[in-house]
């Protein structure tokens, strides 16, 4: 009697089924192991082990790779936790809706479920700041033992110079942009419409037109816009060329220069290493927070000159609003109402225009300043600790400041001629299209230049105190991390072609995930969006990889690369014939 059986749906599926002998007239093994024959392959054209020992040695070499590459991102997560300039704006957003929830009324359900939510929102974005303190001890650490010795003190130092300078031709990029709007709004301004408007008549230039409640000839207002545009170019130069950022990054280095010391002291002195508190925000931002805005302020005044039209303005005051909330106790309700009539004053200042605007916006100026005052006022006769005090003080004055350089003497250089060509275009002398190209022109320059300042504030401030700190060899380091790990997984393949695959699989999308971010953080990325675009480029990598191996299996089948190029051909071509079929059948 044969009886033939087979195990079907589950792993031994896919070998053959054997016979069971039906005379037993000596001793004999039920199954045997069929010889491995040169069909009998798995998907990736790899012959199948007949040993065990050899199968989980490869199982084990693949479950270390992929070990490795998830220790690796939870490693850069916590080497550079998740700080920069949209983790600190969510983080201090996030205190701001805090404070200013309605949790008055007992049945507001939704509003106490969204004020929960967004306290335990809040602790997590501080938790992956805070994370970044990793980084801090690291490199602190680090950069103490490179100038131990004179070598090592040398290679760390090069290597921060050359960090420093891709950080530096980032933060030029930027400001080149703008530059090169300026001048190319300069160039056409001085070049052609001033050219064009010196040469009208003496008739035409010599009649009355009323600027901003200022009246004088049109010969006189063409003086006064070339002498404007002018000053427009000596003002960019003079603040924010390449000779003027070079002298503040002197500026920036010297107030940075107890940054290391400081670090060490938080963390290496007095059992820091193991206070709580010292791990409640980022200590690299944290330390040079004094110093940043001592620069910030300059930087900031260097802008006003070139441009300080209403939005750059009422963003400046909105950032006082909140740096104002971070400071005032909730529990003050007196203080937390004024701030919030002061917003809605702002609104209105912003919104002022039409040939009242001066006017209008003179009368919200002084209703602002006296909100101001009253905050003040208010917050001295409350609890609050001299340092509190002292830092509310210096939010107002800012804030009062920046209100008061609203009135028409301190506009920038900017404004100042695109006032006076608003008043030309109003009297046809320049025409419509002309103003609009020029205002187009404006705009652009406002806002690229708004862009490489905040940059120069933020981010690009950050890094330098983490240079100063040591983090640039230690970055070059992290990307060792996974070349041996790499090496590692390479080490535990039995052979060459095995070797190949894990490099190909592993190895390079492991290492380019880790040079991707290295590369990231000298572009100044923040930790979000640095540790997206290494996963990203990872990712990629990894398909490129698989590709490659699968190719590169099929060449070792067929030992030839033609067959391998022609197989691929046929493949893309096939697939691509049937879509072409299905596009050309008639609808039925």
């Amino acid at each position: 009697m044969n009886n033939n059986f087979s195990i079907n749906n589950n792993i031994f599926s896919e070998f053959p089924s054997y016979q069971l002998e039906k005379n037993f007239p000596e001793k004999k093994l039920l199954y045997t192991n069929p010889p491995v024959t040169a069909d009998r392959k798995d998907k990736n054209n790899l012959e199948i082990s007949t040993h065990k020992s050899k199968r989980k040695k490869l199982l084990f070499g693949s479950t270390i790779a992929s070990t490795i590459l998830t220790a690796g991102i939870i490693g850069m997560i916590l080497a550079k936790g998740m700080h920069g300039s949209k983790i600190s704006l969510l983080s201090k957003k996030l205190s701001n809706d805090i404070k200013n929830a309605n949790l008055n009324s007992p049945k507001n359900f939704a509003a106490k479920t969204k004020y929960y939510s967004k306290k335990g929102t809040k602790k997590a974005v501080d938790v992956m700041e805070s994370a970044s303190n990793f980084t801090a001890i690291k490199d602190s650490f680090f950069d103490k033992l490179c100038k131990t010795n004179k070598v090592t003190k040398k290679f760390c130092e090069k290597i921060t110079s050359g960090f420093k300078s891709i950080v530096d031709k980032t933060l030029g990029k930027q400001y080149n942009k703008s530059e090169v709007k300026l001048k190319d709004f300069s160039s056409l301004l001085k070049e052609y419409k001033i050219q064009d408007l010196k040469a009208l008549d003496a008739n035409t230039k010599a009649q009355k037109i009323k600027i901003k409640d200022v009246t004088k000839t049109l010969g006189e207002w063409i003086d006064i816009l070339e002498k404007q545009t002018q000053k427009l170019d000596a003002v960019y130069d003079k603040n924010f060329s390449l000779g003027a950022r070079v002298k503040r990054d002197k500026v920036r280095s010297k107030l940075l220069e107890d940054l290391p010391k400081k670090i060490e002291q938080r963390f290496f002195k007095n059992k820091g290493l193991f206070k709580r508190a010292n791990y409640k925000s980022y200590a690299t931002e944290d330390l040079s927070k004094e110093a940043q805005k001592t620069l910030s302020k300059q930087i900031l005044s260097a802008k006003k000159e070139l441009t300080n039209n209403i939005d750059t303005i009422s963003d400046s005051i909105k950032g006082n609003i909140n740096a104002l909330l971070d400071v005032i106790n909730p529990e003050d309700k007196v203080s937390m109402e004024k701030i919030k009539l002061l917003k809605q004053k702002l609104e209105i200042f912003k919104k002022c225009s039409g040939g009242n605007e001066t006017k209008a916006r003179k009368k919200v100026s002084e209703e602002i300043t006296l909100i101001i005052k009253d905050i003040f006022k208010g917050v001295s006769e409350k609890n609050y600790s001299t340092d509190e005090l002292k830092s509310i003080k210096q939010i107002l004055k800012e804030a009062m400041d920046t209100v008061l350089s609203a009135n028409g003497n301190s506009k920038g250089a900017l404004e100042e001629v695109m006032t006076i060509l608003k008043g030309l275009n109003s009297s046809k002398i320049l025409s419509d299209k002309s103003f609009k190209q020029f205002s187009k022109m404006s705009k652009k320059i406002t806002k690229n230049l708004e862009k490489a300042t905040e940059l120069e504030m933020g981010q690009y401030f950050l890094k330098q105190a983490e240079l100063k700190v040591g983090s640039a060899p230690t970055d070059v380091l992290s990307v060792l991390f996974p070349i041996g790990a790499g090496a590692f997984a390479i080490s535990k393949a039995d052979n060459k072609d095995e070797r190949i695959s894990a490099t190909l699989t592993t190895c390079i999308p492991l290492v380019g995930t880790f040079a991707t971010f290295v590369y990231g953080t000298t572009k100044m990325f923040s930790g979000a969006k640095n540790l997206m675009f290494s996963l990203v480029s990872g990712a990629i990598l990894g398909v490129f990889g698989d590709t490659a191996d699968k190719l590169y299996k099929k060449y070792r089948q067929s030992g030839s690369i033609q067959n391998v190029v022609k197989e691929e051909y046929d493949k893309i071509w096939t697939g691509l014939e049937t879509q072409i079929q299905k596009f050309e059948e008639p609808e039925k």
